[in-house]
């Protein structure tokens, strides 16, 4: 199934959806209503890296 968002309102399986409603269809559904400017994919939330561990700092004192 893929996730969509309505960019005009839309009609499926009888029911009537509004600019902005999330509906959830199949694949080839979903590339038809792509193609016709009706519903661009879903936005993905990107997943977060771990955050690394800082490292210490290591300083290098001048030669006396």
């Amino acid at each position: 199934m893929t996730q969509l968002v309505l960019m005009r309102p839309h009609t499926h399986a009888g029911k009537t959806y509004g600019v902005g409603d999330r509906i959830e269809i199949d694949a080839t559904s979903a590339d038809w209503l792509i193609a016709h400017g009706i519903a661009t994919p879903e936005p993905t939330v990107p997943t977060a890296e771990p955050i690394p561990e800082p490292q210490p700092l290591q300083r290098k004192e001048p030669k006396q």
